[in-house]
């Protein structure tokens, strides 16, 4: 009859809910905050890195939305440059230091074995963080002629919106059933 079908239906519904809540708790009890701490400096440094060491090649994926690697061989947009000029390298250049000097701080102030207690409060602060870059890179999307890249502004609130999900997870407490 309809009201056992949809009896049925509710079952199999709760189960599916049922299982999806236990493996997001599994997953949130892997996420630790220091796991999620690691990924984020490691991004950091990373991008940091390569924006303080090679800005030429980041102005690639910043200006024209092509990886760094790649060579450019004509803009796409006749009102960005081919290469970027000595100022623009050097915007890029301090970028890159402050991105690695956050990623200084922040493993200062948490990865130690003593700085246990800082992990969560980082971790609630990093999500706020990366959730900023992708409300800035939806305000840079909402814009006619915008300064960056659309491919490079997709793959940075891609790449923002997953890092603050992953750190506010990693912020909550893990309830035990």
């Amino acid at each position: 009859t309809c009201c056992q079908r949809h009896s049925q239906q509710q079952q199999q519904q709760h189960a599916y809910l049922s299982a999806m809540v236990k493996l997001l708790k599994d997953v949130q009890k892997q996420l630790t905050p220091e796991v999620a701490i690691k990924v984020t400096t490691g991004l950091m440094v990373a991008g940091g890195g390569a924006m303080l060491a090679v800005p030429k090649r980041m102005w690639n994926l910043f200006a024209h939305g092509r990886p760094p690697w790649e060579k450019v061989e004509k803009s796409a947009d006749p009102d960005v440059p081919l290469e970027p000029d000595r100022h623009h390298k050097q915007l890029l250049r301090w970028v890159g230091f402050m991105a690695l000097s956050m990623a200084g701080v922040v493993t200062k102030l948490t990865l130690g074995d003593d700085m246990e207690k800082n992990r969560k409060p980082m971790c609630e602060v990093l999500a706020g963080v990366c959730a900023a870059g992708v409300a800035m890179d939806g305000v840079v999307m909402s814009q006619e002629n915008p300064g960056q890249n659309e491919n490079a502004t997709i793959v940075d609130a891609a790449v923002g919106g997953t890092l603050a999900a992953m750190n506010f997870v990693a912020s909550r407490d893990v309830e035990d059933e």
